[in-house]
C-alpha cells in the first residue's frame, strides 16, 4: 500500500492508504495508523490493496464543502468498525472533534495542539500549520 511509512510501534498512511471496513465499505482516510502486529497479521496481497481491517487511529480533514453532519457520520463509522480513536480536524471552525468508542465525542475549540491516547499516547499534533 502506498503511502505507508512505519513507526516502530506501528503503521501510518496517508491518504492513498485504503481499508475495507467489517461493513463492507472501502474507505481513505486522510491519515491513520495500525498496531504492527495488527498489521503483520496481513498477508502481501491484503496490505497491497484495500487492507481488510480498521485502523486503529483515524484522522479526517473537513473538506469546506463537506456538510459537518455527514463529517460526523463518517466518524462514527469509523469507530462503528473498530477505530480506537479518531480525530475530525476543521479548518474552517478551528475545532478538533475526538471521537473514542463508548463515549461522547469531545470538542476542542481553536486548540494549539492534540494529544494522543490510547494507541496513539505520546503523540502530539501542534494544530499552528493546519490552521494556516
Amino acid at each position: 500500500m502506498s503511502g505507508a511509512e512505519q513507526d516502530g510501534r506501528g503503521v501510518a498512511f496517508d491518504s492513498s492508504g485504503g481499508f475495507t471496513l467489517s461493513d463492507g465499505s472501502m474507505r481513505n482516510p486522510d491519515a491513520s495508523w495500525v498496531e504492527n502486529s495488527r498489521w503483520q497479521a496481513l498477508t502481501d496481497a491484503e496490505q497491497s490493496s484495500f487492507a481488510p481491517l480498521c485502523p486503529d487511529f483515524i484522522l479526517e480533514l473537513r473538506s469546506p464543502s463537506e456538510k459537518l453532519p455527514d463529517a460526523h457520520a463518517k466518524m462514527h463509522q469509523w469507530i462503528a468498525n473498530g477505530a480506537h480513536v479518531a480525530w475530525l480536524i476543521d479548518a474552517v471552525e478551528k475545532a478538533v472533534t475526538i471521537y473514542r468508542p463508548g463515549e461522547q465525542p469531545e470538542v476542542l475549540t481553536h486548540p494549539t495542539s492534540v494529544q494522543g491516547s490510547g494507541p496513539i499516547a505520546g503523540f502530539e499534533l501542534v494544530m499552528a500549520r493546519v490552521w494556516e
